[in-house]
């Protein structure tokens, strides 16, 4: 499957007091990627290109929502404010090597053929939008419109390797 080579997990939103903690906005639910010991990659980009900077994590502890992290290349309040900005990644196995029975990364979506549930082809799905209401899977093909179908269980019949089986709605959000 194609795809980054990691994925992000976290993104530093600034510096927490003055021996180099971070505050981290979470992107994803799994708790255990910002445990004591667990080894992540900095990076400017999500994607992780360019230089990765190996960490470990040290410390950590949940603050309002976000994880306040102690890695141990950030040394004090100056050095942590020079990765603001900065995504924390895992290889990209490492995490589907831990992705649940019945959950999708995001991008691993895209490219996939799509067919109503009656068996006729929708097209593909061309990107994957995250809105304040829901996920939404843009579809479409050569020579036809987009649409746009929220990534939820009522229009989403199932998620195979391949292709995704969806039940749309009468008068789906065209673009």
């Amino acid at each position: 499957m194609a795809g980054p080579e990691h994925l992000a997990v976290g993104r530093i939103v600034k510096p927490h007091g003055i021996r180099g903690e971070v505050a981290v906005f979470p992107l994803t639910e799994n708790e255990e990627r910002f445990q004591p010991g667990s080894r992540l990659f900095l990076s400017r980009t999500a994607a992780g290109g360019g230089t990765l900077l190996a960490v470990t994590v040290e410390s950590a502890r949940p603050h309002q929502g976000r994880w306040l992290l102690t890695l141990d290349r950030i040394e004090d309040r100056t050095h942590a404010e020079q990765h603001v900005g900065s995504y924390l990644l895992v290889p990209r196995e490492e995490a589907e090597a831990a992705r649940a029975e019945g959950e999708w990364f995001l991008h691993s979506l895209v490219g996939r053929r799509v067919i109503d549930d009656a068996g006729s082809s929708l097209g593909a799905v061309l990107d994957v939008l995250e809105t304040p209401g829901a996920v939404m899977l843009e579809i479409g093909a050569s020579g036809r419109s987009r649409r746009l179908l929220p990534f939820v269980r009522e229009f989403i019949a199932r998620v195979e390797e391949d292709e995704i089986v969806v039940t749309p709605p009468d008068g789906w959000l065209e673009l």
